[in-house]
């Protein structure tokens, strides 16, 4: 799956400009206007990927981008960390109002799902250990395999073309199975992939220039700069979750490419929770709306409460729209410079496969029955068959109710 759209369209002021809206169209949105547009989306898109087709509507319906404009901001937000739908919320807004506009775009599509993911991480701690509360999350849990088992098969038909990907998708899988952090896999993916790749070729992107918001990026970094400065002299838990979720957002890719980075830091390096707690999260957070990156905040209310998951809300996203706002204004230049899609095909083709360690990990650890089998696999074909993830959740849970 090609990252841009095959035959770009030029800017053109008689269509509108693909990344400045359509004036024709609408007039500039206020910044009320973008938050309430992806509070809304935010509170009823369920699905990763599935979402992408509700946000499209908003936001074409309202002429804020055309249809070209759509695609081309996809391909900016593909190509730099983070939940690509989150990045999109904030390009569309960047490109109306500016740095405001990506703030209101960005924290409009998350705090629906941010507030329903904290309500049901404190739901959870103070219902934990009851036997109800045990057989649901037993239920939810297969589902969760089966989500990554899907997540696995969608990464690898997007990403997986050929045997030079495959031997990496492998290769990733292997490496992080045995002890390998998903950072040095990813660095390294990035490395090699000018080289594994050389013989590939993109089209360019037509991307008008944009300036950058110096003032304002310099004045959210010296905020998030001070936030460090004083937990890690006040709250040192606080300071190393900021880290830590951060560098989960530097690894993450497509939403689901989160998954591997979120387990290594929660499970494997700090020993914050359980993988059996880690898939309770991850299943919570296909219970909620909105960007599936915010099951960081079930990790932060485990290890700090309700300002564990602020935190974990907040620097699960920051470095990823630091670099989206840098990037747009040259996005153009950078996504027509071969050396770095081909760095970038190399990490992309890793990504399935650190999906799929994990899911090995988390299968490893789970205690299984011929039940909990046959619910993991109905989960799988249920979703490979487009059935709204949020019913198979729930059915999940409720079938773990009655047979678990």
């Amino acid at each position: 799956m090609s990252l841009v759209p095959e035959n770009p369209a030029p800017a053109n002021p008689a269509q509108g400009n693909p990344a400045q809206g359509n004036p024709a169209l609408a007039a500039q949105p206020s910044l009320p206007d973008i938050f309430r547009c992806f509070l809304r989306v935010g509170a009823t898109a369920y699905g990763g990927p599935a979402m992408l087709p509700l946000m499209r509507e908003h936001i074409l319906k309202r002429g804020w981008l055309t249809d070209e404009g759509f695609k081309v901001g996809i391909a900016v937000c593909q190509a730099v960390p983070g939940g690509t739908l989150m990045q999109m919320a904030a390009y569309t807004g960047l490109v109306q109002r500016g740095l405001p506009g990506a703030l209101a775009g960005f924290l409009g599509f998350a705090v629906p799902a941010c507030l329903l993911i904290t309500g049901l991480s404190a739901l959870y701690h103070a219902m934990q250990g009851v036997a109800l509360t045990t057989s649901a999350m037993a239920g939810l849990s297969s589902v969760v395999l089966g989500i990554i088992a899907l997540a696995v098969y969608d990464f690898w038909l997007k990403y997986a073309h050929g045997p030079r990907r495959v031997v990496m998708t492998g290769l990733a899988c292997v490496l992080f199975l045995y002890g390998v952090s998903p950072a040095w896999i990813i660095l390294g993916a990035a490395l090699i992939g000018p080289v594994v790749f050389r013989g590939e070729t993109a089209p360019p992107v037509a991307l008008p220039k944009a300036p950058v918001h110096v003032r304002g990026v310099l004045l959210l970094a010296g905020v998030a700069l001070a936030w460090l400065g004083a937990t890690y002299a006040l709250a040192p838990l606080l300071f190393d979750l900021s880290l830590s979720m951060a560098k989960a957002d530097l690894l993450a890719f497509g939403g689901y490419g989160v998954f591997p980075a979120l387990y290594h830091e929660t499970v494997d390096l700090h020993h914050w929770m359980s993988a059996a707690t880690f898939m309770d999260g991850m299943a919570l957070a296909q219970v909620t709306p909105g960007p599936f990156m915010l099951g960081a905040c079930f990790v932060g209310y485990h290890i700090g409460g309700l300002l564990g998951a602020l935190t974990a809300g907040i620097w699960i996203f920051t470095p990823s729209f630091f670099i989206l706002m840098l990037t747009v204004p040259s996005a153009g230049r950078l996504l027509g410079w071969q050396p770095f899609r081909r760095a970038l095909s190399g990490v992309l083709s890793t990504l399935g496969g650190l999906i799929l360690a994990v899911g090995i990990q988390l299968g490893r650890s789970t205690d299984w029955s011929g039940l909990k089998a046959a619910l993991c696999l109905a989960a799988t074909i249920a979703l490979w068959k487009r059935v709204d993830p949020i019913w198979v959740v729930l059915c999940g849970m409720g079938l773990g109710l009655w047979l678990l």
